[in-house]
């Protein structure tokens, strides 16, 4: 694997607009106006919003289920998981909720739990895509391609329309070096939608490994364009940026995604790519090194750190 592409997923029954006649109607403002903020993007604000419902009544299940989407799009995992388990508590036959928290579950690396949650929505769901799509990301953190790419192949078997499983085959046949169908199936995912940056910066680095730089480029600096600050497009950015033999602003926008995220090994691993380019070994060492210590699995920097050592 060369840099990270991160993952496109659509959560299922995130925004709920339930008001009963008791409630106080400020109590019903205060909550419509947090699933705007939601849907607005505003995740910190209407985590504000939920929790200040919650505190005037602790059983309206539908501010625990919204809150716990606007916690897990801010990365904020566990408390996801705490409201998205208060829910099925409160409400058991609500099934659906299943989908989210077995998202959760694979960003906390829990892929047993989320099986599990799976298995069951099977049972309810067998001919759902999305349950296909969820476990294909299962497989893929795993790193089993193969069995992903089966798994997303079966999603769209079954939905011939739908976006996640093409742009998330799309990165397994990035990952499998199958560069051709990794096109097709991104620029499929953007026929379904337009412009998704996630996916734009997926097809940049397949244009990139196809050595389209010029394309490459355009579609990164689109994607960056629409999602401000994201370090993991800027980290892109930089690596095609030394692909095009442009040292300074490759470096420049390494460093700039390290500021945002210390903890990317990718970045490290593209900065090591920057040090071979101007002849510092030395550097270029410890930079694999230290995307190695944040990912043992970094393939390619094993590689190169090892072709330094000996």
């Amino acid at each position: 694997m060369k840099k990270s592409l991160l993952y496109v997923l659509i959560l299922v029954g995130m925004v709920s607009a339930c008001s009963p006649a008791n409630r106080k109607n400020r109590i019903k403002y205060r909550f419509e106006t947090a699933n705007k903020k939601l849907e607005d993007g505003y995740y910190a604000d209407a985590v504000a919003l939920y929790s200040q419902v919650l505190e005037k009544d602790p059983e309206i299940t539908d501010a625990y289920m919204n809150r716990g989407v606007a916690y897990y799009e801010m990365g904020k995992y566990v408390a996801a998981l705490a409201d998205y388990n208060e829910v099925y508590r409160q409400r058991p036959e609500y099934h659906d909720l299943l989908f989210n928290r077995a998202y959760t579950y694979l960003e906390l690396g829990r892929m047993e739990n989320a099986r599990e949650d799976l298995t069951f929505l099977r049972t309810l769901y067998p001919d759902t895509a999305l349950i296909d799509v969820v476990e294909g990301l299962i497989f893929e953190e795993e790193k089993e391609y193969e069995a992903a790419l089966q798994s997303f192949s079966q999603a769209i078997a079954r939905d011939a329309d739908h976006f996640d499983a093409y742009s998330n085959r799309g990165i397994i046949q990035y990952h499998l070096g199958a560069y051709d169908q990794a096109e097709a199936d991104l620029r499929q995912a953007l026929e379904i939608h337009q412009n998704e940056p996630y996916v734009l910066n997926s097809l940049a680095l397949v244009l990139a490994e196809k050595g389209e730089l010029n394309s490459a480029d355009s579609l990164i600096n689109l994607a960056m364009g629409m999602v401000g600050g994201q370090p993991y497009f800027i980290n892109n950015a930089g690596y095609i940026s030394l692909l095009q033999g442009k040292l300074d602003e490759s470096d420049s926008l390494i460093r700039k995604s390290l500021k945002i995220d210390e903890d990317n090994p990718y970045a490290y691993e593209n900065l090591g790519k920057w040090y071979l380019a101007v002849d510092s070994t030395d550097q270029a060492k410890a930079s694999f090194a230290k995307a190695l210590e944040l990912d043992s699995a970094m393939e390619e920097s094993l590689e190169l750190y090892q072709g330094l050592v000996e």
